[in-house]
């Protein structure tokens, strides 16, 4: 079985080094501006209840800041989600998670076309109050040192994946990383048939041999959050890399393609 390396941050990698500007510096017109970009573009993968969210919190942040008080779970919930009045966010965490994926839209959009633009909009964790952020160009990092591929297949994809698993720019779990390694180590030993969602449960996620994936989406949910991992990761110094590992949709098992490197995502 192949090895792992340690669990490296869940804080997905960021496209461009930025500073926070006071509010007075900003305009209004430019806020909104960006908030039309980020909704408008193909980069933005958001469902239209999370794109509903950012608009709400957009907006929100641009009452005037001596009235305006922070945006609070239930505000969100029952001002976008539906929820009624007596929403509790300690017995459902829908705001949580929905701002959790949101976050998550949001740099993966700003490492696409959105790492261009003079400003960003932020959503630090701990809070849903939205940051506004004077990006400024990060120079073209230098190219790594990634040795060339040797013709031996299995060698070079599993080169790549312990290059995956060491860098700080994979923001996968623990979990997850033995969720990737796990499919490629079997669909390198040519046991595809032992790719499915209860061999991913026992042998990666510690579950028993009773794991019923009919009553429990966990593989399903994890893998839909793995491939956005590996997309973070190939968007930064993974573009480099000579072999791409992807996981289609609808499908656990892992596949290698080859990649054209450029200078440039």
């Amino acid at each position: 079985m192949l090895t792992l390396s340690a669990r490296t941050s869940e804080d997905p990698p960021q496209a461009a080094s930025f500073l926070p500007q006071p509010p007075d510096e900003i305009a209004t017109e430019e806020k909104r501006a960006e908030l039309d970009r980020i909704v408008a573009s193909a980069d933005f993968p958001a469902t239209p209840r999370k794109r509903k969210i950012l608009a709400y919190l957009v907006e929100r942040a641009l009452v005037d800041p001596s009235v305006r008080r922070g945006v609070s779970a239930r505000d969100i919930a029952t001002s976008v989600l539906g929820r009624k009045e007596n929403f509790n966010p300690n017995n459902d965490p829908i705001v949580r998670i929905e701002v959790a994926k949101l976050r998550r839209d949001l740099a993966l959009y700003y490492l696409k076309s959105g790492r261009h633009n003079r400003l960003r909009i932020d959503i630090p964790r701990g809070g849903y109050d939205p940051l506004f952020i004077r990006q400024t160009p990060e120079e073209e990092a230098a190219r790594p040192e990634v040795a060339a591929l040797t013709g031996d297949h299995v060698a070079d994809v599993t080169a790549e994946l312990q290059r995956i698993l060491r860098s700080n720019e994979f923001p996968a779990t623990r979990r997850n990383r033995k969720f990737l390694a796990y499919v490629v180590d079997r669909e390198l030993a040519g046991k595809r048939d032992e790719i499915n969602a209860k061999a991913v449960a026992i042998h990666a996620f510690g579950r028993s041999a009773t794991f019923d994936p009919e009553n429990d989406p966990i593989v399903r949910i994890e893998a839909g959050r793995l491939r956005r991992d590996l997309e973070f990761y190939y968007l930064k110094s993974g573009r480099f890399s000579p072999i791409r590992v992807s996981i289609p949709k609808g499908r656990y098992f892992p596949v290698f393609i080859r990649q054209a490197i450029s200078g440039d995502a």
